[in-house]
């Protein structure tokens, strides 16, 4: 199969799970796309339809979006990115991965059981220095950060619309990174001929996920976002297994 049309057809997921939860397109989609394909070029495609998703989302919830409240956040995050960045110097990415990893399955155990006792953890002015600090910090080591963001809004307790609000506070970084690749030259003809077919699909996605976002209570959110952390804890550790299973033999050898 044409490596474009795997690509759209990856994002047309990504940016579904986007149009229904607010965040996860990059999530989803990058899993799906190196099953297939195993090149760095995917990564680079992936920072476009990753923003446009983004933009769409912040189109329809910016209202929602509490700006003291993500201004903290991310302003507890840069000093975790700078850690971060030093910290994979020292440490390999798949020990960061995977304690990532642990973290989101913490918090996925921690839920269901308050789910079943009928509890909430009572909100905490601090969690969005914290969470925010952790958020940077593996935004600098491995990328990521849309886990911790979700962590975070399960913990305040937010609904599904002040939710998807703050997620679009990380739209601004979407363009710091396309712009740290651009300048780095690693945009091509090539990726931006991709384009062409990701970026449409990205729109479909998203389009087809509005009637049912719109629809989705908090309970279902609430059930969607812990399945979407699940999965990316499954792809953290489908990640690492490798580096898992090399240094397990060296160390029992």
């Amino acid at each position: 199969m044409d490596a474009n049309l795997i690509m759209a057809a990856a994002w047309f997921c990504g940016a579904f799970i986007n149009g229904l939860t607010g965040m996860g397109g990059m999530l989803i989609a990058l899993p799906l796309i190196t099953l297939f394909i195993a090149s760095k070029s995917a990564i680079v495609i992936s920072l476009f339809p990753g923003l446009a998703a983004g933009m769409l989302t912040l189109f329809l919830f910016w209202k929602y979006m509490d700006v003291k409240e993500a201004l903290c956040f991310w302003a507890a995050a840069v000093p975790g990115i700078v850690l971060g960045v030093q910290t994979l110097r020292l440490v390999d990415m798949e020990v960061l991965e995977l304690l990532l990893g642990v973290i989101i399955v913490t918090h996925v155990v921690v839920q269901l059981i308050q789910d079943w006792l009928g509890t909430c953890m009572a909100p905490n002015r601090l969690l969005k220095y914290i969470l925010g600090f952790v958020a940077g910090f593996f935004s600098g080591a491995v990328g990521i950060n849309g886990p911790i963001m979700a962590i975070y809004t399960s913990l305040m307790c937010m609904d599904e619309n002040r939710s998807r609000g703050f997620f679009t506070s990380a739209v601004p970084s979407g363009f710091i990174n396309i712009g740290l690749v651009a300048w780095n030259g690693m945009i091509t003809s090539q990726e931006l001929h991709a384009e062409l077919f990701v970026l449409p699909a990205v729109v479909a996605g998203f389009l087809c996920a509005w009637p049912l976002a719109r629809r989705i209570h908090r309970r279902g959110f609430h059930i969607a976002m812990l399945i979407l952390l699940s999965f990316a804890a499954v792809s953290l550790f489908a990640r690492t297994a490798p580096y898992l299973k090399e240094h397990l033999a060296g160390f029992l050898s």
